[in-house]
């Protein structure tokens, strides 16, 4: 019984690469059921045995980009007990260029669009930027609490950090490499922790 829902799981993973893949290239009204299939080399029931339509696909598809932007910093944190290098692991990384590629721009606008139309799709993209957050605040409250400096709120400044690096990546998007990224995305860091370094209002 395990092993088939172990192959069911590696059957599902496989049908969302191959729509995310689709997804790119065609964008969300070409990815049809039949062409993912086609994609795979395989009848469009086999999709339909796993998802009974594409807005399962969808939500699934948000949860695989959520899982490869953590596959990229998470495993950087491992062995680290430093909570400033943690903290600035995390920074280099989700403002660092790479992050901004690791995900095709077209699939994963395509699907934001859908979040306005469908509430289920806006509570995974929810789910995403929640993790995200999690992660921040938990790293920005061992940074304060190691007493290396008077912090922002915790929550607070996750908030705004994601808020920066939403617009970097919108903003990236539009002008392409009209504008030296690079030197703005380490200047977008050093923002970062400006924030993070701020003393909490009393008022």
């Amino acid at each position: 019984m395990a092993r088939t829902r172990e192959k069911a799981e590696v059957r599902r993973r496989e049908i969302i690469e191959n729509f995310y893949e689709v997804l790119k290239e065609e964008g969300l009204e070409g990815a049809s059921l039949a062409n993912i299939a086609n994609r795979m080399g395989v009848y469009p029931s086999l999709l339909v045995h796993h998802f009974s339509n594409k807005e399962e696909m969808v939500m699934e598809l948000v949860d695989y980009i959520t899982s490869r932007y953590e596959e990229v910093f998470l495993p950087k944190l491992e062995g680290i007990e430093d909570p400033e290098q943690r903290l600035s692991g995390i920074i280099d990384s989700i403002f660092g260029l790479d992050w901004l590629r690791l995900v095709d721009n077209g699939a994963f606008y395509a699907c934001y669009a859908l979040s306005f139309r469908n509430a289920r799709v806006h509570e995974h993209f929810q789910r995403m930027y929640r993790a995200l957050r999690d992660v921040l605040v938990a790293e920005i409250t061992a940074y304060s609490e190691s007493g290396n400096a008077v912090v922002m709120e915790p929550g607070r400044a996750a908030d705004l950090a994601i808020m920066q690096l939403a617009g970097f990546n919108y903003y990236k998007n539009i002008f392409g490499n009209e504008r030296r990224f690079e030197e703005i995305s380490e200047q977008l860091k050093e923002y970062v922790w400006s924030l993070i370094r701020q003393a909490p209002d009393t008022h």
